[in-house]
């Protein structure tokens, strides 16, 4: 168990050391790339940043070509993540990123989405052509949605049930792992209404409970269709998950960052598919009602 901690901690360092980290501030509907921030929630402070060497809820002043942060007016540095410590009264911010809420959420549109529609998150191209390449602290990819009465005023305190679930593609390798964007289905069954649209990507890290890496965004969609599904099971986040989930602090035996990835459980509920059954067209109407929002 020492060699194993202390392989994990030396992967953990070297990687967190390396430009790894990103975010993901476009919406993508049935192929178009929205602008960067116009339906994401973007997180941190604009002058500000959360470093990850300081406690949970400080920030220090940087400059724009010192810090790591995501920035709508046009600075581009790489962001930290937010740090697995589910015990911590600041582990709200895993639900849409650093201050997603409190800095993001009013200034963010709604996105207008067919059920049936094929949608995913696209990574931050950086002017600095290091960080472009791909995603370099992989792991697995989730999507979850929660139901809302204005996503402008939800700090994503109700129910979450997932979509969509993207595990490794070997016993040693994440699909993630390079990856520029996240692509998934909203379920033909989806009620109609507005939703919070989250992507979760934690790099998960063994024997070392509470450095877990998450790269967390939050979309503002309303969704139009004739669903009547019933979405579920639900969970509320960060409350039903902890630094010793199997699949955040990889407790399984045997199961680590590149190894026993067969063994790997995701945290969170099982995925909600929806119904099979569709109505006839769904992805032409789809297409079409997207083109005319946009």
């Amino acid at each position: 168990m020492a060699k194993t901690t202390f392989t994990s901690i030396a992967l953990f360092t070297l990687l967190h050391s390396a430009a790894a980290h990103y975010y993901f501030p476009h919406l993508i509907v049935n192929g178009i790339t929205t602008p960067e921030f116009k339906y994401v929630r973007y997180s941190s402070l604009p002058d500000h940043v959360h470093d990850h060497n300081l406690t949970f809820g400080q920030h220090r002043d940087v400059r724009p070509n010192e810090g790591d942060y995501s920035d709508p007016d046009g600075y581009t540095g790489k962001e930290y993540p937010v740090y697995g410590e589910f015990e911590d009264e600041y582990m709200t911010d895993v639900r849409c990123g650093r201050d997603a809420f409190a800095y993001g959420a009013a200034k963010t549109e709604t996105a207008t989405i067919v059920a049936g529609s094929a949608v995913g998150f696209r990574i931050k191209e950086f002017v600095d052509p290091q960080y472009n390449n791909g995603i370099f602290h992989p792991g697995p990819a989730q999507v979850y949605m929660s139901a809302s009465a204005d996503p402008a005023s939800d700090a994503g305190d109700g129910d979450w049930f997932k979509i969509y679930y993207l595990g490794p593609s070997s016993n040693t390798t994440w699909t993630t792992e390079r990856a520029t964007q996240i692509n998934f289905t909203i379920p033909l069954a989806t009620p109609p209404g507005a939703y919070l649209l989250r992507l979760e990507l934690p790099f998960p890290i063994k024997d070392w409970p509470g450095h877990s890496q998450w790269y967390v965004n939050c979309a503002h969609v309303r969704i139009v269709g004739d669903g009547t599904g019933t979405p579920g099971p639900t969970i509320r986040i960060p409350d039903d998950y902890t630094s010793f989930d199997e699949g955040i602090g990889l407790t399984t035996p045997g199961v680590d960052f590149n190894a026993g990835l067969e063994w790997y459980v995701p945290p969170g509920p099982a995925v909600w598919t929806g119904e099979e059954e569709g109505k006839e067209g769904a992805a032409e109407a789809a297409e079409a009602a997207w083109r005319r929002e946009v």
